[in-house]
């Protein structure tokens, strides 16, 4: 169990850390290749349009032929986009790139969720998913300190870090077991039919697209904004940075404190933080205060995510299901509102004003806060709920 976790945490530490490192040199990109808000929109996009695409199918074939393998081919799409990331010349390579990194992190997330919560007993999932939340977490700390060292040095010097961090991911992989024999599951339109007629599926798929409702505005708008008043992308970076030290402390807190209070419990703390940043953000605030809101998200996903997976976990097992296509039914919707999200706002706020567009995306989680709690009651009603 233990290579298990250690081959699941490099994997998910490379891609947080690859997808967090653009964040905070979008301005510098946008000045760079001359993209508008909406190129930088597409941009900021490319990593969760390829990773809907991708992940279903990769969190079904690992229930086919097993994670391990999967999680084998994801990283070494993280290996191809680091070396393109590297030496982009032009705004269509760095798109490029960012769609091999979403390949690779769809491929990663379902089959090396199912390879961990396949590998734990019930109990203790909870506290398993928690820590590899606060790896994330780390990954986001690192990620902007290798844009920033990107803008301090190269760009070649950077994404080589991140390129060898990616073999050692890879070798982990390769050294890890398989592990537990998972079951089969039927043909994918089959599995995921069942699944999402289940309700605590729902429930986290509700979760799952709060999150990027809330994150996906703040995380386009904030940092543009902040560029336009002249805030460096280094500040910027050590903002988010520090929020992502906040969410290694708060992923390890939420695993433990789920195994009291229940996992639907520590998925709504998470979802009510996420609705309220954009909320701060519709007023008018000094610079200051939107990189103290780019601090304050961070803790919020991975407690959201804490949450979220085991109630998808006791699902699949209800269901006599493997983990890998729950687990990627929620990394797609999640991406899908990811995609769309920044995709959605930046027209709004470039012909309305950023206010209208983060009161929007506040809303817009508050709603589905509310379906959550209705599906929620559902799975109770069924014995099912924790």
């Amino acid at each position: 169990m233990r290579r298990v976790f250690l081959a699941v945490a490099a994997t998910m530490f490379v891609d947080a850390l690859l997808y967090l490192a653009i964040v905070p040199l979008l301005p510098w990109y946008a000045e760079r290749f001359d993209l508008s808000k909406v190129e930088a929109a597409v941009l900021l996009a490319g990593y969760p349009l390829a990773f809907l695409i991708t992940v279903t199918p990769a969190g079904w074939l690992a229930g086919r032929v097993g994670p391990r393998r999967v999680v084998m081919v994801g990283t070494s799409m993280f290996l191809l986009s680091s070396l393109l990331f590297a030496w982009a010349p032009s705004g269509e390579i760095l798109i490029l790139a960012r769609l091999l990194q979403g390949i690779g992190g769809g491929i990663g997330w379902a089959a090396a969720m199912a390879w961990l919560t396949g590998n734990t007993p019930p109990a203790g999932r909870s506290r398993a998913v928690g820590t590899i939340s606060g790896v994330l977490s780390a990954g986001a700390v690192a990620g902007p300190a290798l844009g920033a060292l990107a803008d301090a040095t190269s760009f070649a010097v950077a994404f080589a870090i991140a390129g060898a961090l990616g073999v050692i991911a890879l070798v982990l992989t390769i050294a890890a077991p398989a592990g537990a024999d998972l079951p089969r599951d039927p043909p994918l339109h089959s599995t995921v039919g069942r699944l999402v007629r289940h309700p605590l599926v729902l429930c986290s798929l509700c979760f799952a697209l709060a999150d990027a409702a809330g994150v996906a505005a703040v995380d386009l708008l904030a940092p543009l904004a902040l560029g336009e008043r002249g805030v460096s992308s280094a500040a910027i970076g050590i903002a988010i940075g520090a929020g992502a030290v906040l969410g290694i402390i708060g992923g390890w807190l939420a695993g433990r404190v789920g195994e009291r209070v229940g996992s639907f419990r520590v998925a709504l703390v998470g979802g009510v933080g996420l609705g309220l940043m954009p909320l701060i953000l519709v007023f008018p605030l000094p610079s200051w205060a939107i990189l103290g809101v780019l601090v304050a998200i961070g803790p919020f996903f991975p407690i959201l995510m804490t949450g979220m997976f085991p109630l998808i976990t006791l699902a699949a097992d209800d269901l006599g299901l493997s983990h890998g296509t729950g687990s990627a039914l929620a990394n797609m919707v999640w991406s899908g509102g990811f995609a769309l999200t920044p995709l959605a706002i930046a027209p709004i706020a470039q012909t309305i004003g950023d206010p209208v567009a983060y009161a929007i995306a506040a809303a817009v989680v508050a709603l589905l806060l509310g379906a959550a709690v209705v599906f929620r009651r559902q799975a109770k009603a069924r014995g099912l709920a924790h």
